[in-house]
This record gives structure tokens, sequence and C-alpha cells, in this order.
């Protein structure tokens, strides 16, 4: 009895550029392109949250939630604990979402 050879299937080639995104997320920005307004910089996320955050970043690779800032100016909106946590672990790029209210 002869046997037809298989053909094996190829792995498609991965992609290892971008880590997993946060559901949710429209666009990944430079971590350099965002501005924080005054009212940001002026508080303090609360250090245990921000660890909580930190520790599923070291996880995952990624945040846990896009960024919120808006399309033009990027302005961030809303997300500064995350910010903080991008800049903490030296982040280049991070996911965002765009507020388009004026």
């Amino acid at each position: 009895m002869k046997e037809t050879p298989v053909q094996e299937k190829k792995a498609a080639p991965q992609k290892q550029q971008q880590p997993i995104q946060p559901k949710g997320t429209k666009d990944v920005v430079s971590f350099e392109d965002i501005i924080v307004p005054e009212a940001f910089l002026k508080t303090r996320p609360n250090p245990v949250k921000t660890e909580e955050v930190i520790e599923f970043v070291k996880r995952t690779g990624h945040l846990d939630k896009p960024l919120t800032i808006e399309k033009e100016s990027k302005i961030l909106k809303d997300g500064y604990r995350r910010y903080i946590v991008a800049k903490t672990m030296k982040m280049d790029n991070v996911p965002v979402v765009y507020d388009y209210q004026k």
C-alpha cells in the first residue's frame, strides 16, 4: 500500500512587534507625544492601585486599559495612573482611545 505524502501546514509567521493591547484600544501612540494637563500633575494616584497595574504590566506586557486622549492635541483626558505606570515601566508606545469632545 502506497501512502500519499501529506503536505505539512506551515505556521503563520509570528508578529512580535506589539504585545496584545487591552480591549477597546483604538490606536497606539508614542508615550512622548502625550501631553499631561497641570491638574493631573498636581495629583498623586493611589500607590497600592498603581503597584497593582505595574504587576499587571509585568505579567502581561501591556496596560490593563488604554489611556484616553484628545485625538488632535494628544492631551491626556483619563488614565493618569496608567500613564504613570507606562512611564515607570519605560514603555515607548501606549494604547489609547480618543475623546472627541471639545
